[in-house]
């Protein structure tokens, strides 16, 4: 966990001002000991306050969010993609290994309450929908 300072294109995403801090999780979920999951959350610290003090081994990040920043909407982007070397470090896989990647956006009280970017193995994962 960590607060950053919004980049220029995080503060066009976010509706921001110049000079805005976000909060920031990295966080990798696990499945019978095995990493299927890298999840790196930008958060707008207007609708979650307390982000940064909730103790993520006990309640995931989106069920804080959940209760925080009611859903008002979401945006997702999938993609297949080669990790870098920290997240192919982080999955316990090698850089020549795609990964699917799903870049969600979510909306609560009319604002941008989140950016993510979630990294799963490819050889170990799918998308699957229902309309």
């Amino acid at each position: 966990l960590s607060i950053m300072q919004a980049s220029d294109a995080q503060q066009r995403q976010f509706g921001l001002a110049a000079a805005t801090a976000l909060f920031h999780s990295v966080i990798v979920h696990f499945e019978n000991d095995q990493p299927i999951q890298v999840e790196e959350r930008w958060v707008n610290p207007k609708i979650a306050p307390d982000y940064m003090t909730q103790d993520f081994a006990h309640i995931t990040p989106n069920e804080y969010l959940m209760q925080a920043a009611p859903l008002q909407g979401m945006d997702y982007v999938p993609e297949a993609t080669l990790p870098t070397e920290t997240i192919a470090h982080m999955l316990h896989i090698l850089v020549d290994q795609p990964c699917l990647v799903l870049q969600r956006k979510t909306r609560s009280a009319n604002q941008i309450a989140t950016l993510v970017t979630m990294w799963h193995p490819g050889n170990r994962y799918r998308f699957v929908g229902d309309g």
